[in-house]
């Protein structure tokens, strides 16, 4: 699997590496410290490639507890999971599951495999992978950058960690999950993937004011970690 718009990354100076069946962005040939510093700053990552699922159904709630999935009451709320797995709890009938960024294992995908048989009638997977794209935003200036393309509050005394808004942003639906890594604000963004160079350009276009610029998956695990 691959970006619906890789020939923008490759543009961009994008090194790519199998990861999970998948052809990711490592970094865009800077060097390391030079992207980690980037993301600090504000940097956007394509995350496309790699695994995400979602379940849902009348039942999804208590599925997801007799499953292992440990999430709380509320809805627009993203869980972090032991293993590293984020789970949003998008309404009471819908979970959007988001692979561990420091795992190496297709986490999404054993979990599908897991509890095929258990799920309760009326309860089915909605395919994330092949629908939506996935970018990150990252840095002190990410909430800066969104606020020109989102009318929502997304500062952090409205929008703290783990909180949810399905919104739009570019004037395309989208799901905003505020996941920050440590002191460093980050927010991942899922869309249709139709809209994926679309969305891109936007928020390089947005990011350009605060000197954004695209990142790779290993400056976000050198964050991460």
């Amino acid at each position: 699997m691959r970006s619906p718009h890789y020939r923008t990354l490759i543009s961009a100076g994008a090194r790519f590496e199998s990861c999970m069946n998948a052809s990711c962005v490592m970094d865009y040939g800077n060097g390391k410290n030079q992207e980690a510093a980037q993301a600090m700053q504000l940097g956007l990552a394509d995350l496309t490639p790699l695994p995400r699922t979602g379940f849902k159904g009348p039942e999804m709630v208590q599925w997801a507890g007799s499953a292992g999935l440990k999430i709380g009451q509320h809805n627009n709320r993203a869980y972090l999971q032991e293993d590293g797995l984020l789970v949003a709890r998008l309404s009471d009938s819908e979970i959007l599951v988001l692979n561990g960024l420091g795992s190496r294992l297709d986490q999404c995908a054993r979990l599908e495999e897991k509890h095929k048989h258990s799920r309760p009638a009326g309860c089915y997977t909605v395919p994330r992978s092949s629908a939506s794209a996935w970018l990150m935003l990252t840095g002190q200036y990410s909430t800066d950058a969104l606020a020109k393309l989102c009318g929502m509050d997304l500062r952090v005394k409205n929008f703290s960690g783990g909180a949810i808004a399905q919104t739009s942003v570019a004037r395309t639906n989208c799901i905003v999950i505020r996941n920050n890594m440590g002191e460093i604000p980050a927010f991942h963004l899922l869309f249709d993937c139709s809209s994926t160079e679309y969305m891109w350009s936007c928020l390089v276009d947005a990011g350009m004011e605060f000197k954004g610029a695209p990142v790779g998956y290993a400056s976000l695990l050198d964050l991460h970690y």
